[in-house]
């Protein structure tokens, strides 16, 4: 399958790294934080990896389980 590119593929890479580097830094597994933010293990992945454009819901749930803001998610 072709890598998608979004016109925010930049902002996407940020965001994917930052949410990684806030589960890493926990010590979660993708599994155990797919499972904690009640998404799909490849949605995570495709976040992780700037393959998709979330949704603000999705992207709230992740923060509300970092214990985060939306702001503070996005803000790297």
């Amino acid at each position: 399958m072709a890598e998608r590119q979004y016109r925010d593929q930049d902002y996407l890479e940020k965001l994917g790294k930052h949410v990684k580097a806030l589960r890493e830094a926990r010590g979660w597994s993708q599994e155990y934080f797919s499972n904690l933010c009640d998404i799909e293990i490849r949605q995570l992945g495709r976040i992780e990896r700037a393959e998709t454009n979330s949704t603000i819901s999705i992207l709230k749930k992740i923060a509300d389980k970092l214990k985060i803001s939306v702001s503070e998610l996005l803000d790297f």
